[in-house]
């Protein structure tokens, strides 16, 4: 189905049937200036479709996960065509026998700035395959994130510019992913210092596999914990023939890998921002719809940290509960906490500032004010507020490394966890 180029506003629609839609004479603006009516997507699609030289912006919910097109099965191919200024520029819903793969596309300010969405976000599919396209600015969350089984991502340029993106790419469940011949650019404001993360969430996909092959890597975040991979998973990842700008040898890596034949750069290399899908120069981005209302601050969660032994000859005991916890990559900085024992309060807040993903913990320090009777006590440890905007039920991003009293590890009856301390 051919549809002429122009701008077509408030326009919104759900696929059942197997479709091409194919712009004619130019590019297919899809403007959302009022929420879609089914509550996800200017375009929904529950079949095959094949989507070329269409446009999508301006996509905003209530629930914040709004998108130019919402995937709900079947294989969808996308060239040619632009995702901007949405709170998500594609989200997939799982179809584990389904593909979207892309083309000489372009998904730019995309992300309603609360950590959960991004330019890119593929649930579990079958396979997701990007090529020649340009990823880049996303607000806050990742320029590509992707659950699919195989991820391949080839010839393409992903780039944070001066915008405030996490991870360049996220593949949280491992799969067969294969990384070549792309143009990665960390930007300065990037929140997550790892540029590609893979596995992580405790449930790796069997057989995971990450070769990454003749990528040009600029890194322009000033930051010791900076990694061109973070790999969370059991597999070892290859990375070879990279070229690499601002990350030393010890930063390429943090996990299992094997490294070879990288070239480290002097200078910066320049890379194509033009647009893919017009062959043009890059568009100047959309003004962003105006944004939705913060989220509700999170109910504070309590984590019992761990039991301390009692005092036998006088009843109590001044100690030091010092909890060490870390974070992943938190929405502006670190997290307040305050500790104390039998739910009072000891010492002053203190915060959690370390990144779990690039090896560093925190230590969250009560002094002695902590009287504890003879019989076992909890030291609790309430995390006062989250950046994220998570709910009691599902954390707040911190782990919880290891424990001390006195400065006596007590290992045994407060093991490390890789979990999240709340979720």
């Amino acid at each position: 189905m051919s549809v002429q180029a122009g701008t077509y506003t408030n326009d919104f629609a759900t696929i059942n049937s197997k479709i091409t839609l194919q712009g004619a004479g130019g590019m297919v603006e899809m403007v959302a200036t009022v929420a879609p009516p089914d509550g996800k997507a200017i375009l929904t699609t529950n079949t095959d479709a094949t989507i070329d030289h269409f446009a999508f912006s301006g996509a905003a919910v209530p629930d914040g996960n709004g998108a130019g097109i919402r995937y709900q099965g079947g294989n969808l191919t996308i060239t040619n065509s632009h995702f901007h200024n949405n709170e998500n520029g594609l989200l997939s819903n799982s179809d584990p026998s389904g593909s979207i793969t892309i083309r000489n596309s372009e998904f730019d300010h995309n992300g309603a700035g609360d950590g959960y969405t991004h330019n890119l976000y593929v649930g579990e599919i079958g396979s997701l395959t990007v090529a020649d396209s340009y990823f880049h600015d996303a607000s806050l969350g990742h320029e590509i994130k992707s659950r699919a089984h195989s991820t391949t991502i080839t010839n393409s340029h992903i780039a944070d510019g001066d915008g405030t993106a996490s991870y360049s790419i996220d593949l949280p469940n491992g799969g067969h992913a294969v990384l070549t011949g792309n143009h990665i650019e960390q930007g300065p404001n990037s929140q997550n210092p790892a540029i590609v993360h893979f596995g992580g969430e405790g449930n790796d996909y069997a057989g995971s596999s990450l070769v990454m092959t003749d990528n040009t890597i600029v890194n322009e975040l000033d930051s010791p914990s900076a990694r061109l991979l973070v790999n969370q998973t059991g597999a070892t990842a290859t990375i070879t023939g990279t070229e690499v700008h601002g990350l030393n040898a010890d930063q390429l890596a943090y996990g299992p890998a094997n490294v070879s034949g990288t070239s480290y750069l002097d200078s910066a290399p320049a890379a194509d921002a033009s647009s893919p899908s017009d062959g043009g120069s890059a568009p100047v981005p959309a003004p962003a719809p105006e944004p939705d209302p913060a989220p509700p601050a999170a109910t504070p969660d309590t984590d019992t940290v761990g039991t301390a032994p009692g005092s036998e000859t006088d009843g109590t005991h001044a100690g030091n509960p010092a909890p060490q916890d870390s974070q992943d990559a938190s929405n502006g900085g670190s997290e307040p906490a305050t500790g104390g024992t039998d739910s009072v309060q000891t010492g002053d807040p203190a915060a959690v500032d370390a990144l779990y993903q690039a090896g560093l913990s925190d230590l969250i320090a009560q002094g002695n004010e902590a009287h504890w009777g003879p019989e076992a006590q909890q030291a609790l440890f309430d995390f006062l507020s989250d950046a994220w905007g998570h709910d009691a039920g599902s954390g707040q991003a911190l782990r919880f490394d290891t424990a001390s009293f006195d400065s006596t590890a007590n290992g045994a009856a407060v093991p490390p966890s890789s979990d999240y301390l709340f979720g």
